[in-house]
């Protein structure tokens, strides 16, 4: 039979060994005898002479055997020793190895009584070597009894397979009568007629990892049922909103219209029967309501927002600021000469609709808080940063504080009066809401560094998913309302 590649060849039999040096010896010791015999009869001169070189011959050969025996026995007392030692150095490797795994190392004879226990066999289960040797995994409470029968089963199995070894995860003893969960790797050794003759078991404690597990399904049940339970609060919460926005624009709206309806009739109809006193306050009275239905027009704007549906597709800025320019230049609600777009912006990934009244609303805030004393001018730039696109948008306007920077997103919130500028405050309201559902986000911050002049008002930062990343999941914002 060839060789097998990487493996030792076999050593040849102690028997045959000792046969071949026997008949080598034999062989020369008799051809010794007889040719010494053969020289020595014919040069001696008589038969005295004759026994006397044969006793010098056998002392002579003696010698001689006995120092070729000494050579061969020293040779071989220190190959079995140096074969020894290999042996026990390769045996504390092994089991120095063996104890510095998290593995508890068994070894059970023929008839299942443990012959080695390691130390970390000590450390998991609790017993020393000294408590177990001898004795079956039955004979100490090793094994819950209730599990017993199916451990036996499944080894017993695995032995009249013909099988090399077997794996299971059950439960066992700690001699302190703590239950644990161990896995099981069990190898046989088999003698010439396929019977057992060892079997060697390596053990992990999985404990720790099997509670780990059960807490991470607990805690997907937990999540799932959150996610459930918040899925059906936003529908509820949706519902609300929709049922607000009707009574919005229906009760709320029908009784403005009456005052700003009723107060027109009698500022054009009894103004000059009114003093000085009361057609002021039928200005402030119509004043008031222009604003309320400028207020319910914007209720209605940002109640809808999260009910219509964003769509994802690569939008051009640079187009959607041209369009809305040119919309609002026509409308007369801002000067088109005062907007500059700084070199090319980069396709985003966005809602085409939302982009677009974002847009609209920051141009529409610079046009209207813009500085009487001064041109009026936006500036609006676009770059790669990072994974986003960053877009800028400044303007020569008064500027927001930096106490107000984050206040300004708010609903409602003014930094001027109604006198001042006219508004309902929901306009950076609107364009944050709409940038988060569009999976980017809106900050005040600085003006492009790149710019040599920089414009004394604000700048808007906006940040948008680049258009590479068009097929990739929107990220979940989580929004306090």
């Amino acid at each position: 039979m060839p060789q097998q590649a990487g493996l030792l060849p076999a050593p040849p039999s102690p028997g045959r060994s000792a046969a071949v040096a026997a008949g080598l010896y034999a062989a020369v010791g008799i051809l010794w005898i007889v040719a010494s015999d053969w020289v020595l009869f014919q040069l001696s001169p008589g038969p005295e002479a004759f026994a006397t070189l044969q006793t010098w011959k056998g002392t002579l050969f003696v010698l001689v055997t006995a120092g070729f025996l000494f050579i061969l026995l020293r040779f071989q007392f220190a190959r079995r020793a140096r074969a020894t030692g290999e042996l026990k150095a390769a045996n504390e490797r092994l089991t120095s190895h063996v104890e510095n795994t998290p593995l508890a190392l068994i070894e059970f004879d023929q008839e299942f009584r443990v012959s080695r226990w390691s130390k970390r066999a000590e450390d998991i289960f609790g017993w020393s070597e000294a408590d177990v040797l001898g004795k079956r995994w039955s004979d100490w409470g090793f094994v819950p009894p209730e599990d017993l029968p199916e451990v036996e089963r499944i080894i017993n199995e695995s032995l009249e397979a013909g099988e090399s070894g077997s794996f299971s995860v059950n439960r066992n003893l700690r001699r302190d009568g703590q239950i644990i969960w161990c896995e099981w790797y069990n190898s046989w050794l088999r003698g010439a007629d396929g019977k057992p003759t060892s079997m060697m078991s390596l053990a992990h404690d999985v404990t720790d990892e099997l509670e780990a597990t059960r807490e991470v399904r607990r805690l997907n049940r937990d999540l799932e049922a959150r996610v459930h339970r918040r899925t059906e609060e936003l529908a509820q919460a949706n519902a609300d909103l929709r049922a607000l926005s009707y009574s919005i624009s229906h009760d709320l709206r029908a009784p403005v219209r009456a005052i700003l309806g009723f107060g027109e009739i009698i500022r054009r109809r009894h103004a000059e029967d009114l003093p000085e006193e009361g057609r002021r306050y039928i200005g402030n009275i119509l004043t008031a309501g222009e604003q309320m239905d400028r207020l319910i027009d914007g209720l209605l704007e940002y109640g809808k927002l999260d009910s219509e549906k964003v769509s994802r597709e690569i939008v051009d800025p640079r187009l959607v600021i041209d369009e809305v320019v040119e919309e609002l230049r026509v409308a007369r609600e801002l000067d088109p000469e005062g907007v500059e777009v700084v070199g090319a912006i980069p396709l985003v990934t966005a809602d085409l609709q939302g982009v677009r009244r974002v847009v609209q609303n920051l141009l529409g805030n610079a046009w209207k808080y813009r500085a009487p004393d001064r041109d009026w001018r936006v500036r609006i730039s676009g770059a790669v940063e990072g994974a986003r696109v960053v877009l800028r948008v400044s303007d020569n306007g008064p500027g927001i504080a930096e106490g107000h920077r984050e206040r300004v997103f708010e609903l409602f919130e003014r930094l001027h009066s109604q006198e001042d500028v006219a508004g309902a405050g929901l306009g950076l309201a609107v364009v944050k809401r709409l940038m988060e559902l569009m999976g980017g986000t809106v900050a005040i911050g600085d003006d492009d560094p790149k710019e040599s002049a920089t414009l004394e008002g604000a700048t808007f930062v906006l940040t948008f998913r680049t258009a590479e990343s068009e097929h990739e999941p929107l990220e979940m914002v989580e929004v306090e309302r």
